[in-house]
């Protein structure tokens, strides 16, 4: 299996469509920013964060660069 797909997949839901920030939707943002970790995390922290759009789980460990 290719390495990105695999950085990519929810270890919850194994959903292969984990996101970034910039990828989620305006409705998507609006639900991730409800989720639990964001009284863990700040905006700029989350934003580096992957999300999967089918369970809701917040990925901190497998961050994206920013550019």
């Amino acid at each position: 299996m290719e390495k990105g797909f695999q950085e990519k997949t929810c270890p919850r839901c194994h959903n292969s469509q984990m996101k970034s920030w910039q990828e989620l939707s305006g409705e998507e943002k609006f639900l991730a920013e409800r989720l639990p970790m964001s009284a863990e995390y700040t905006k700029r922290e989350r934003e580096t964060h992957l999300f999967c759009t089918r369970c809701w789980f917040e990925d901190a460990e497998k961050k994206i660069e920013q550019c």
